[in-house]
């Protein structure tokens, strides 16, 4: 990565994860970064960066995009950003001098949740709903072991999200070789706790990814009887009270859609967060045309 306004960035770290992941990181610590999905259609990769990517936006440019096609082999791609925060004045004239522009079909709402950390418990809880906290309290009824998870097993990991899939007939959201290569990567940027009943058996799992000041929700999975005794809501509440303790100032909760996803919409909301219009998706080829091509497929499927 390079830019004329901040010192010039490396491809740190540039590593497949699944075969569907590659990231991406500055060449020192808290510079920049941006995990990036890829899928190969008819040999051309297509790079989704949901969420991101993190770091101020001027060393997203040409120099970004060069590192990733080194880390893909230096073939012709084509790019989208999902960028999950407010703007800030220029941000959107300083993507498109980038080279960046608007695609003319989205694949997200823009929207997403952000937590303020500051304060103490007591009063974080006062600007959770009635709802969040009554079920808050249910949870600490049921024996709940929640704790960080120094030491995660990835094959627990993996079968907690196979039974969330089943449960609510989800395609793969993340294979056991992802979730191995993402804690490999990730290291002391990413915390994660779990949550196991009584007996020991595993129920939910949440993580956050760290940079700078604020988290930004990674992973979360819960199975068939964490809605039982409210497993989500003490995991996440126990993620909350982690950060707030490491004094960072907010956590992003990473997207909602209240119109096609209310439950969790309605979830996230109950914390106390509150909803942020983000600078959204842009796109960038590097062949004329690209972007019409992947655009009117991702119309055909959304009519379909």
């Amino acid at each position: 990565m390079a830019s004329r306004k901040q010192p010039p960035l490396t491809t740190a770290k540039a590593g497949q994860l699944g075969g569907k992941r590659i990231l991406v990181t500055g060449a020192s610590c808290g510079i920049a970064a941006a995990s990036v999905l890829v899928q190969r259609r008819g040999g051309i990769p297509v790079c989704w960066i949901p969420g991101g990517p993190i770091g101020p936006l001027t060393n997203f440019d040409g120099g970004f995009r060069r590192a990733l096609s080194r880390a893909l082999g230096r073939r012709p791609m084509y790019s989208r950003l999902s960028l999950l925060r407010a703007g800030e004045p220029g941000e959107p004239e300083q993507l498109m001098h980038a080279g960046w522009k608007r695609p003319s079909i989205t694949m997200s709402t823009g929207l997403t949740m952000l937590y303020p950390l500051a304060g103490d418990e007591q009063g974080r809880l006062k600007r959770a709903s009635g709802n969040w906290r009554h079920n808050l309290k249910r949870a600490a009824q049921h024996g709940l072991q929640i704790q960080r998870w120094d030491r995660p097993d990835v094959a627990q990991m993996a079968a907690l999200y196979r039974e969330m899939e089943a449960l609510k007939s989800l395609p793969v959201q993340h294979t056991e070789a992802e979730l191995a290569t993402m804690l490999t990567e990730l290291g002391d940027h990413m915390v994660l706790y779990r949550c196991r009943d009584a007996g020991g058996a595993l129920l939910a799992l949440r993580a956050a990814g760290v940079f700078g000041q604020t988290a930004w929700d990674l992973l979360a999975a819960a199975g068939a009887n964490a809605r039982k005794v409210y497993a989500s809501h003490a995991t996440l509440w126990a993620l909350l009270d982690h950060c707030n303790q490491r004094g960072l100032t907010q956590y992003d909760l990473s997207g909602v859609d209240p119109v096609n996803n209310k439950s969790v919409y309605d979830f996230k909301q109950g914390t106390g967060a509150h909803l942020v219009e983000c600078l959204g998706e842009w796109e960038w080829a590097s062949l004329p045309g690209m972007c019409w091509v992947v655009n009117v497929v991702l119309k055909r499927r959304g009519s379909a």
